[in-house]
């Protein structure tokens, strides 16, 4: 990557198949390989197996193939770490954590009623270690109460820290924390009325949405630059593109217009980085998922493509490049494509 704002387009060095799950500020990749995760703090030379969660027979049985592990969305969703190594992390079905040291995760006890869990998307880690996530299911019928969970005993167990009425919104996309301004950023899905952006108090009492009910405020991942917050929409209503947001306001700026859905963002040093995903829509047409970066969020560079793979997009997942969570020092950026050409 250039020292230039606008960056040339690159030549990726292929580090082993996985899926991307988190980046540290000191640059240790973790990915994932069915529902084993491992550790690289090489860029990529070499891993270590860190830990595994537990699994079915079926489960057991899918991950023999690869087609039928991306049928089944065999797959850990969402991971993070706390500052003692310990490791929490989420599937299609639960919430898991790992102890320093421990090679075998575990299910979390979660204070959960008579309305099923929807494990998250993206797991957030605050202040003292606090665990905060929402639930999250693409399919889940609209009119539920979607709940945002919280553990304070590092995800050994989870309690509500606030329900969303039912109707409001879909899922839960991610939680971010602004140490400037003490409070998490609410990121919701998905139609109508649905999306959002929220501001909830760092003490998790007060909440506001600052907008809502626009595809524009369909946000995963957002970059906080001091009184803005960056990310690339994630729609398939409306033509996608670079959104800078007011945070005291919610005053928007459409930058660079994208060619795709936009769910993954990371940071490499003084690079911004996002994907776009292949959702082929009536807006939305492209067959190739791209990567693109900036150094000023401004000015964006489409670095990398991968075309859509011939399996179908609902059943075999979405054409995507994937990057890590998290932010790093080191400039080496790292993704991984699903169902774009190769996985």
């Amino acid at each position: 990557m250039s020292d230039g704002v606008v960056l040339p387009p690159m030549k990726p060095t292929p580090i082993g198949a996985g899926r991307m799950l988190h980046v540290t500020r000191e640059g240790a990749v973790y990915l994932a390989r069915g529902y084993s995760i491992f550790r690289s703090a090489d860029e990529g030379c070499s891993w270590s197996e860190v830990c595994d969660m537990p699994q079915s027979i079926v489960r057991r049985a899918a991950s023999a193939s690869r087609m039928a592990s991306r049928l089944l969305r065999h797959e850990v969703k969402a991971m993070n770490l706390l500052s003692d190594g310990t490791l929490v992390a989420s599937n299609r079905e639960w919430v898991y954590r790992s102890g320093p040291g421990e090679t075998r995760m575990t299910r979390s006890k979660v204070d959960v009623d008579s309305q099923p869990l929807a494990p998250p998307m993206t797991m957030t880690v605050g202040p003292n270690d606090r665990i905060l996530w929402g639930e999250y299911n693409s399919k889940t019928a609209h009119g539920l109460p979607v709940r945002l969970f919280v553990s304070d005993d590092r995800g050994a167990t989870y309690q509500v820290a606030r329900t969303f009425e039912g109707g409001g919104i879909l899922h839960l996309h991610n939680l971010q924390h602004d140490a400037r301004h003490r409070c998490y950023w609410v990121l919701a899905g998905d139609h109508n009325h649905e999306p959002g952006i929220g501001r909830l108090s760092e003490d998790l009492r007060e909440f506001a949405w600052v907008a809502k009910g626009e595809q524009r405020f369909r946000a995963v991942q957002v970059f906080d630059v001091g009184d803005c917050l960056i990310y690339g929409m994630d729609t398939e209503r409306e033509k996608n593109a670079v959104i800078r947001f007011e945070k005291k306001t919610g005053r928007f700026e459409r930058g660079q217009e994208l060619d795709g859905s936009c769910i993954y963002g990371c940071r490499f040093g003084g690079v911004f980085a996002l994907t776009t995903s292949v959702e082929v829509s009536s807006v939305n047409l492209g067959r190739e998922a791209g990567l693109w970066i900036s150094r000023d969020g401004e000015k964006w560079t489409r670095a990398f493509s991968a075309t859509k793979d011939r399996w179908h997009p609902v059943y075999f997942q979405f054409g995507s490049i994937v990057l890590p969570r998290g932010a790093s020092e080191r400039e080496n950026g790292v993704f991984q494509r699903t169902g774009a050409g190769g996985d």
